[in-house]
């Protein structure tokens, strides 16, 4: 099992948890299905590296922006952002 340098390089749970704004249970099971990385224990608790939960938020992140470009392309080319006639509110 790799050692961090300091405890500065691990996050517990709840940091994972705040970092990424999702509940502890599902940091456990990031973890449980390796997408956080190994899994370290501390005194009993689990950590991850935090370089492994800040490249996990990352790569959520590129994705969701991927993902919402997409969705406005897609709105955009259906019309969904054209101005009608200022009397259609009429």
């Amino acid at each position: 099992m790799p050692r961090a340098t300091a405890n500065s390089d691990l996050m517990t749970v709840a940091e994972v948890a705040r970092l990424l704004n999702v509940s502890r249970c599902y940091v456990t099971r990031l973890m449980h299905e390796s997408r956080l990385g190994e899994v370290i224990a501390v005194d009993g608790k689990k950590h991850v590296l935090r370089a492994n939960a800040e490249a996990y938020h990352r790569d959520r992140q590129r994705i969701g922006n991927t993902a919402l470009r997409e969705m406005t392309r897609v709105q955009q080319e259906a019309g969904a952002y054209e101005l009608g006639d200022k009397n259609d509110d009429e």
